[in-house]
Order: structure tokens, then C-alpha cells, then sequence
């Protein structure tokens, strides 16, 4: 059945759907023209009010997931192009408002509420990417770029004329690092504790007095760009913290919207079946069986169309807030557009699953690498060269993982191009180059096989 199903296309599912109720209600057409009437007045009310309305609040609580999906991503890793996104959900979730408030069932001061706490967090976001401008997007940029350019010069100043100092100031850069990671207030207090005693050191150094001044010049330089560093993060974090609590006054609100919604559609529907049956009371013993058996069928179809969307909207809410390894389950080669959607899903699904693996063995592979360059014994350098292999090792998996779905890939071009073959004529050529490109890719595959 379900194999049938997902061969159908939704437009082919309505179409066997209303013609099998088209049959059955057949025998019943000597109802009064008045009770058709009230039918139809029914049937548009559920499909252009309630299920509008339905269809809305499901576009509203969607935008807002993407919107709050891109704003997450920005804060871990600021894209200049992830604000655009942010925005341009914003934008999307603002014409299903707007969408929403044309139903004349809603209550007009839900939208207008959806409607500011919208902007509410969009302002939000807007000062925390203002802030992350000013802060750097990269470490060449804003004060990142400033305060890495002071910490280079002091560095490469005391090795040429304080060589004996060099040892305070690679603990300064060890902690600096430490709080570019890790953050914390406690790296903040050892980097001000090292540049206190690196100032007292370069006052009691043998330097001539113009050499100790422009020395305690860049260590003051150094400290007021990390301060401000330090501030930045401070202010981001406030503001981080400010967009969250935005979010979270926004967000049950529009689960409220969804819920009441769903909750008139089936009263809606309850109702309508009600009313149908009733009216099928009337009608003799076969209108009865005919009536029920349009309802069956209608439930039927509906539970095919509508079961997939709620796996997709329940991996998706998933998706704002952790990584499932859960999947929806769909045929192969679906023709069902709902189908295709959830292939569609799943792949977004995985390529988080990827990302988030691939950058969480990147991060253990950048702090490996900073371990081994700063330990000062073999058991650290031991222990850094270990988390570094087993960093490396999962990014192999990772890369074993994508090469297994490219070789796939190839796998169903390949059998595409040996089933168009010969059926078109006109376009053998481009057949043929689709089953070469298919092959060579897939022997270079084999040949950079990360096994």
C-alpha cells in the first residue's frame, strides 16, 4: 500500500480521491438542493477559513525554526551571509502573518503580538551582529584584528631585545587562547596577573629607558585591546541572552497559534462529519453505506498525506535543538511530492549530522594541535599527539561517511543512463556523457579512497 501510495503524486491522490467519492455520492444525488447548498458552504469554510488559517500558523512556526536555526548558526560560526538568511526569514514569517491576519477568524491582537515580538527579535539579532562586526568576523578584522596585530608585535619585540621575557609572554599568549576558546573569567584574571609582572619585569630590565617605555607601551597596547576583546564578548553574550528570552516569548506563542489552529480544523472536521451524518439519516440504508464509506476513504487519504508532513515537522522542531539520528522513512524513487519533501529533510538532516561531526573533530583537532606546541613535558606532547590522531580518525570516518553517498550517487546515475538509454533517440549522446561522467566519477572515487 505504501509503495502504491508513493508512486502517486498529491494532484493524482486527489484526483482518485474525489473520483471515488464523485462515484459513490452518485447514488445519493436526489438530495434536496438546500442541503447540497449547506454541503458546499461547509466544505468552503473548512478549506479557505480554517484550513487557511491551519496552513498559516504551519508556515509561521516553520519561519520561525529556519529563522532561529540561522541565528544559531551565526552565533557558532559568524557568516557575513547567515544575517541575509536571518533576515530574509524574518521577512518570509511577516507575509504569513500578514497571510494569518486575513482570516477573519483570528484574533487580531495574537497577530499584531506575533507581529512585534517578530521584529522584537529580529532588532535583537540585529545588535548582536553589529556587535560581532565591531568584535571581528574573522581574527583579521575589528577588534580581533587589532588585538591580534599588538600581540604579534609585543611577541616578536621581546624576543629580539628581552629574550629572557619570552617565557611569561608565551604563558600570556597560552591563556589568551585559553579564553579565545573556553572563555571564562578565570583566563581573564591570569592574563592581567602575567601582564602585571610582565610590566614590572620590563621596568627592572637593563633596557635603556626609551626601549622600557615603548616595551611597557605595547604591553599596555596589548591589554587594552584584550580588555576590549573581553568586553565585546561580554556585551555579545548580554545580547546573545536578550535574543534568546525574545525567542522565547515568541516561540509559544506561535506553538499556541498552531495548536488552536489544528484544534478548529478538527473541530471543524468533527463538525462537518456530524452535520453529514445526520443528514445521511435521512437517506436510505445505501446512502448511509455510501456515506461512511466516503468518510473512511477521505480519512484514509488524509492519513497518507498528513502522516509524513507531521514526521517532517517533528524532525525539523528536532532539528533547532539537537541532532537526531532519526529519519523519515520513504520508498525509493518516490513520485509523491510529500515524499520527495522528506528526502529532502533527511538530507538536510544529515548534512547537520555531517557538519557537526566534522566540526566538533576539527575543534579537538585545532586543540590538539595548540597542546602539542605549548607542552612542556612528553606525557602532555603523548597526550596531545593522542587526542590528535583520534581527531583525525573520526574525520576519516566523516570522509569514509560522504564518500559512501557519492559512491551511491554514482550508482544511481549509472542505472538512470542505462534506463533512458535508447528511449530517446535524439539525445543518445547526452546519455552517454551522463554514463561517463558517472563512471569517472566513481573510479576517482576509488582512487582517493580514504580506506
Amino acid at each position: 500500500m505504501n509503495r502504491v501510495a508513493s508512486r502517486l503524486r498529491i494532484g493524482e491522490k486527489i484526483g482518485i480521491g474525489f473520483g471515488v467519492v464523485l462515484i459513490v455520492f452518485l447514488g445519493i444525488v436526489w438530495h434536496d438542493q438546500s442541503v447540497l447548498r449547506s454541503s458546499l458552504a461547509d466544505y468552503r469554510y473548512l478549506t479557505e477559513v480554517v484550513g487557511a488559517r491551519q496552513t498559516h500558523a504551519f508556515a509561521i512556526e516553520s519561519r520561525l525554526a529556519r529563522m532561529r536555526g540561522a541565528a544559531d548558526r551565526f552565533l557558532m560560526n559568524p557568516d557575513p551571509r547567515l544575517p541575509d538568511a536571518v533576515r530574509a526569514e524574518a521577512d518570509a514569517m511577516t507575509a504569513a502573518i500578514d497571510g494569518l491576519a486575513r482570516v477573519d477568524s483570528v484574533d487580531r491582537r495574537t497577530v499584531d503580538r506575533l507581529g512585534s515580538l517578530t521584529q522584537e527579535f529580529l532588532n535583537r539579532f540585529s545588535a548582536i551582529e553589529t556587535a560581532w562586526r565591531r568584535k571581528g568576523l574573522d581574527e583579521n578584522a575589528g577588534l580581533q584584528g587589532a588585538f591580534r596585530a599588538s600581540a604579534h608585535e609585543l611577541e616578536e619585540r621581546v624576543a629580539r631585545e628581552l629574550p629572557a621575557l619570552q617565557t611569561q609572554v608565551l604563558q600570556l599568549r597560552r591563556r589568551e587562547k585559553d579564553y579565545l576558546l573556553r572563555g571564562g573569567e578565570g583566563y581573564v584574571q591570569m592574563v592581567e596577573g602575567i601582564l602585571a609582572v610582565l610590566t614590572l619585569s620590563i621596568d627592572a630590565s637593563p633596557l635603556g629607558s626609551e626601549e622600557r617605555a615603548h616595551l611597557s607601551a605595547l604591553v599596555r597596547d596589548y591589554g587594552r585591546n584584550f580588555s576590549a576583546l573581553v568586553e565585546q564578548d561580554r556585551l555579545i553574550g548580554e545580547l546573545t541572552e536578550a535574543m534568546n528570552q525574545a525567542a522565547e516569548r515568541v516561540t509559544p506563542l506561535v506553538e499556541d497559534t498552531l495548536a488552536e489552529a489544528n484544534a478548529l480544523m478538527e473541530r471543524s472536521s468533527a463538525e462537518l462529519a456530524k452535520t453529514s451524518v445526520e443528514r445521511a439519516r435521512l437517506a436510505l440504508s445505501i446512502a448511509i453505506a455510501a456515506t461512511l464509506f466516503g468518510v473512511i476513504f477521505a480519512m484514509l487519504l488524509t492519513y497518507r498525506i498528513v502522516r509524513p508532513v507531521r514526521l517532517m515537522v517533528e524532525l525539523l522542531d528536532r532539528l533547532t535543538h539537537e541532532n537526531p539520528s532519526e529519519r523519515v522513512a520513504v520508498p525509493a524513487d518516490p513520485r509523491d511530492e510529500i515524499m520527495a519533501m522528506a528526502i529532502s529533510v533527511n538530507t538536510l538532516a544529515d548534512h547537520k549530522s555531517t557538519f557537526d561531526r566534522w566540526w566538533r573533530d576539527a575543534m579537538r583537532e585545532a586543540i590538539a594541535l595548540r597542546d602539542a606546541q605549548v607542552a612542556g613535558s612528553e606525557v602532555e606532547r603523548d597526550e596531545a599527539a593522542k587526542e590528535l590522531r583520534e581527531a583525525l580518525a573520526g574525520k576519516v570516518e566523516t570522509l569514509r561517511v560522504l564518500q559512501g553517498q557519492l559512491s551511491r550517487e554514482c550508482a544511481r546515475m549509472l542505472e538512470a543512463s542505462a534506463r533512458l538509454e535508447g528511449r530517446h533517440a535524439g539525445h543518445d549522446q547526452d546519455i552517454q556523457a551522463l554514463r561517463r561522467a558517472a563512471e569517472t566519477l566513481r573510479e576517482l572515487l576509488e582512487v582517493l579512497d580514504v580506506a
